[in-house]
């Protein structure tokens, strides 16, 4: 059962990850991306530059979190695993959908709130 908890939480970060870039493609663009981590990238490496970068560093901190839970985990830290994974397919899918629609949900605030909480300590250091 863990298993398949596992490899469902795995296939839903992949689709809505998919589904967050497509609709950054071919709604957002470069210029009007509201992750700011995201903007800074396409600003440095451009657009297409920027999608391989964050695409890469996605696929490797999922691969490592996945792996690690599949071969070594035991059964709460992949518990733990497939939690994380879910929520964070929850807040891309939700991205995906404002990069559609423009209308921003309470998750989407929240993570940008607390993204502009992060970088204001982080600049006050």
């Amino acid at each position: 059962m863990v298993d398949a908890a596992l490899l469902f939480s795995l296939i839903a970060l992949v689709l809505t990850k998919a589904a967050d870039f497509w609709t950054t493609v071919k709604h957002v663009g470069p210029h009007a991306e509201c992750n700011p981590l995201a903007r800074r990238v396409f600003h440095k490496l451009g657009f297409k530059g920027g999608l391989v970068v964050v695409a890469l560093l996605w696929a490797i901190i999922v691969a490592a979190a996945y792996g690690y839970a599949w071969l070594l985990g035991t059964s709460w830290e992949r518990w733990v695993t497939i939690v994380v994974g879910l929520v964070v397919a929850w807040a891309q899918g939700d991205a995906a959908r404002f990069n559609v629609t423009g209308k921003s949900s309470w998750l989407t605030r929240k993570m940008l709130r607390l993204y502009h909480h992060w970088h204001k300590w982080w600049r006050s250091r």
